[in-house]
């Protein structure tokens, strides 16, 4: 007589061990798909120069304990960059304006021909000869009153406050400020993605 198709103890012993492997998978991405869920994405678009980095760097001060030690020097060409870019356009803009501006000390004619000189360079060297160029030519009155019609020029936002801090940036042990990551600015191309908790 032949007898009915029954299963042998090791087959059910591998169907419940299939049967508990695939509860556990399940049971894994039903974490994962709530995990997603509870994401909240958020996605920034704008045109150049409208607070879009800024905003993901005040979110990583706030969320993500800020930036570290090493980060923060990473930074430092950025914001010596940003002062450079600045004086260069302020001096630059002085002979373009209608009615151009004088600079208030004549004698300061020799610093806007260094600043001009050094404007091409992208790898250049920040010496103490450029920040007293620098900070000489920001004192002077011609500067200051150019500045003052930035908005007929473009001049990146940042441009006051660094000049204004131009004594620590020089600074040889000069560590970047949150507020200093915060106005420093460098050109953002490409998807970036940056976590938060």
């Amino acid at each position: 007589m032949g007898c009915l198709g029954g299963k042998t103890d090791e087959e059910r012993l591998d169907e419940k061990a299939k049967r508990e492997a695939n509860k556990k998978i399940e049971k894994q991405l039903q974490k994962e798909r709530q995990a997603y869920k509870a994401t909240h994405r958020l996605l920034l678009l704008g045109a150049g120069e409208s607070g879009k980095s800024t905003i993901v760097k005040q979110m990583r001060i706030l969320h993500v304990d800020g930036f570290n030690a090493e980060e923060k020097q990473q930074k430092i060409q950025d914001i010596r960059k940003n002062v450079k870019d600045a004086i260069v356009t302020i001096v630059s803009a002085m002979s373009s304006l209608t009615p151009p501006i004088p600079l208030g000390n004549p004698g300061n004619q020799f610093r806007v021909e260094y600043i001009r000189s050094i404007s091409p360079l992208s790898d250049f060297e920040y010496t103490e000869d450029f920040f007293q160029h620098v900070h000489s030519l920001w004192e002077d009155e011609g500067v200051k009153a150019c500045f003052e019609r930035s908005n007929e020029y473009q001049l990146i936002d940042c441009a006051q406050y660094f000049l204004d801090r131009l004594s620590a940036i020089r600074r040889n042990d000069y560590t970047p400020t949150d507020q200093d990551l915060l106005r420093c600015r460098v050109l953002t191309s490409g998807i970036f993605e940056t976590r938060f908790q």
